[in-house]
C-alpha cells in the first residue's frame, strides 16, 4: 500500500511510481459541484483516463481495466469510515487519504476477483 500525498490546492498532479511504473494522478476540485475529480496520466503526461469522481471507501479505478492503467487500485480512505464525496478540505485535514493498493497486495489479500484482473498475468 502506498499513501499518496495530496496538497491543499484545487488542482494538482501527483507523481507516483505504482507497481514499478510512473504515473501522474491528477486531482481537480470542482467548486460549483463541490467534488473532487481524478485523472490518470502516463509517464509522457498523456491522458489515460479523466473525470473519475472521487468517493471515499470505494475502488476508484475498478471499472477502468485498460492495458495502460495502474495494475493495482486507488482508494480514498476515510478516518471516520464515511462513504461518498470527499469535502474540499478532506485531504488537508487528514480525515481522508488517497492510497494505492499494489497488485501484489490485492493478490495477497484475495481481492483480485472483486477488483478484476489487470493487464499483468496473474497466476
Amino acid at each position: 500500500m502506498i499513501l499518496l500525498e495530496v496538497s491543499d490546492v484545487n488542482s494538482q498532479a501527483i507523481e507516483a511510481v505504482l507497481d514499478s511504473v510512473l504515473f501522474y494522478i491528477v486531482l481537480d476540485w470542482n467548486d460549483s459541484g463541490a467534488y473532487w475529480s481524478m485523472g490518470i496520466r502516463n509517464s509522457a503526461y498523456q491522458n489515460i483516463i479523466d473525470g473519475i469522481s472521487v468517493s471515499a471507501n470505494y475502488p476508484l479505478t475498478k471499472q477502468f481495466r485498460y492495458a495502460d492503467m495502474p495494475s493495482g487500485e486507488l482508494f480514498v480512505s476515510s478516518s471516520d469510515y464515511r462513504s461518498g464525496p470527499v469535502p474540499r478540505d478532506g485531504f488537508a485535514t487528514g480525515r481522508y487519504e488517497l492510497i494505492y493498493v499494489t497488485q501484489e497486495d490485492l493478490i495477497a489479500g484475495g481481492f483480485m476477483d472483486f477488483i478484476g484482473r489487470t493487464q499483468l498475468d496473474v497466476v
